[in-house]
């Protein structure tokens, strides 16, 4: 890694303490589309179409995702610290932004247009191509969250960019959602729930690839300039000395702040990794919904989180950010899990009824509006412990920190989609089944996991964020004695 604060005369690679334009940070959130997209495709409809529709059995799609999200998880780290330590008339993380879009989109084609193959060569190509669709993304995904980290220096000013992020991403998974549902699910010949009909998924996985290319591009296009302008990206800076990943790896979990906010994280992500895997089934069987209201119900979530994003920097204003963090995740998992928990105590409306979706929808709302608060804070937490890392140990590290949050993103989701995978055979849950002729008993067990189980999780991990210690003040001290140094530097 390298130590530029610690290198004589360069000072570290800082960002700038005032407020970016609207400009950037519209260029800068725009990539986050291509993210989106890519969320939908994968999280949303790749574990359905490969037991529902293809055949896979439930353990062999989890256990190839979750090989597929490990192995990236993995490369995470290694990625962000390559970004770190880049020099590019590009700029520091620009090359990779350049690099990842069409490789990605290739292997989203191929993913959902798996050949007749048997059990085990199915598993197969589907870890390849994951792992591959990942990677990719991971070339793209880490440089860009550690350059939103590198763009501003200001506390608040992080909040607001994570805040642009946020707000494309969901306008990626919109637009992918809407794409789904509205079109290549609608009016399919034979099937009254169009996700079941495995043609739509090649025409739907092209355009995916198609928009996450053109997001990817124009957003690195329009972030070239302010790249190119920070401390420390051009090809001719010099390289401090490399305290190499393994040693910056243990410099960072002495913090308490860094280890708290790194396993909180973990845990968080796991419980969307079996939420976001056990969705459609949920929609489909569980609630019996039609594709028109299941897409719906995920637009209500995502208009939620988009509406709740001028939340997070009040709210962290006021409560601060670990208390806002640790309110928003509480609220909206209880909110979201209430219409499943009422259903399985005989409280809710039963299937059909007219008063089902619109409780599906306001509380799918809400959830989102709720839980905006801590997608949009956790960047930003982030960013301010990469500060601390600093100070302690001279050297900017925004790639390693957000590759470790990566990792941890993936190696859950991919947990919870192996663990989803479990639950699917273990409550002998039938593919290629009719939503009419699917067993009460798996349905029923099908949403204690979904509901009360994987809540009492969650809850869990939230304990975990109590030794977390960056506060304003804090924060606030960090970044006057980063400006001292480098004033002296």
């Amino acid at each position: 890694m390298t130590s530029e604060a610690a290198s004589g005369s360069l000072s570290a690679p800082a960002a700038s303490t005032g407020r970016l334009s609207r400009r950037t940070k519209l260029f800068y959130g725009l990539g986050e589309a291509g993210e989106g997209v890519k969320t939908a495709a994968l999280e949303t409809f790749l574990f359905f179409y490969y037991v529902q529709v293809v055949g896979l059995s439930g353990s062999l799609t989890g256990l190839a995702l979750f090989v597929a999200l490990l192995f990236d998880g993995f490369s995470d780290p290694f990625v962000g610290a390559w970004s770190d330590r880049t020099r590019s008339r590009l700029g520091r993380r620009h090359p990779f932004l350049y690099a990842a879009p069409i490789p990605l989109a290739i292997a989203l084609w191929f993913l959902f247009r798996p050949p007749e193959l048997a059990q085990l060569e199915l598993f197969l190509w589907l870890t390849g191509l994951t792992i591959a669709a990942r990677f990719a993304m991971t070339l793209y995904f880490v440089p860009h969250m550690a350059l939103g980290a590198e763009l501003s220096q200001d506390f608040n000013e992080r909040v607001a960019i994570g805040g642009y992020r946020v707000l494309f991403g969901y306008v990626g998974r919109i637009i992918a959602l809407g794409l789904a549902f509205s079109v290549f699910f609608a009016d399919r010949p034979g099937f009254e729930n169009g996700q079941l009909d495995g043609s739509a998924y090649p025409p739907f996985a092209l355009v995916a690839g198609i928009l996450v290319v053109a997001f990817v591009f124009i957003s690195a296009l329009g972030t070239q300039r302010a790249a190119r302008s920070l401390p420390g990206s051009g090809e001719a800076s010099a390289q401090g000395p490399n305290k190499g990943l393994v040693r910056t790896l243990r410099l960072a979990m002495g913090s308490p702040s860094f280890r708290a906010l790194f396993v909180a994280l973990l845990v968080m992500y796991l419980y969307n990794g079996v939420q976001f895997a056990l969705a459609l089934h949920m929609n489909t069987y569980f609630w019996r919904l039609p594709p028109s209201q299941v897409q719906l119900v995920f637009y209500a979530s995502m208009m939620g989180y988009i509406l709740g994003i001028p939340l997070a920097r009040p709210a962290a204003g006021k409560l601060d950010k670990k208390a806002a963090y640790m309110l928003g995740i509480a609220g909206s998992c209880i909110v979201g899990s209430a219409p499943t928990l009422l259903r399985l105590v005989g409280l809710a409306p039963e299937n059909g009824d007219a008063a089902l979706l619109p409780l599906l929808l306001s509380t799918s709302f809400l959830a989102g509006f709720i839980g905006c608060i801590p997608v949009v804070l956790s960047a930003a937490m982030l960013a301010d412990v990469a500060d601390e890392y600093d100070l302690t140990h001279s050297g900017r590290a925004e790639g390693l920190f957000f590759g470790a949050n990566a990792f941890c993103r993936k190696a859950s989701l991919g947990l919870g989609g192996a663990v989803a995978g479990l639950v699917i055979d273990l409550i002998r849950f039938p593919a290629k089944v009719d939503p009419a002729a699917a067993p009460a008993d798996a349905v029923l067990r099908l949403g204690v996991t979904y509901g009360p189980v994987m809540l009492a999780v969650l809850f869990a991990g939230l304990a975990i964020m109590i030794p977390y210690s960056l506060d304003r003040e804090r924060h606030a001290g960090i970044a006057a004695a980063l400006a001292q140094r480098n004033r002296r530097g």
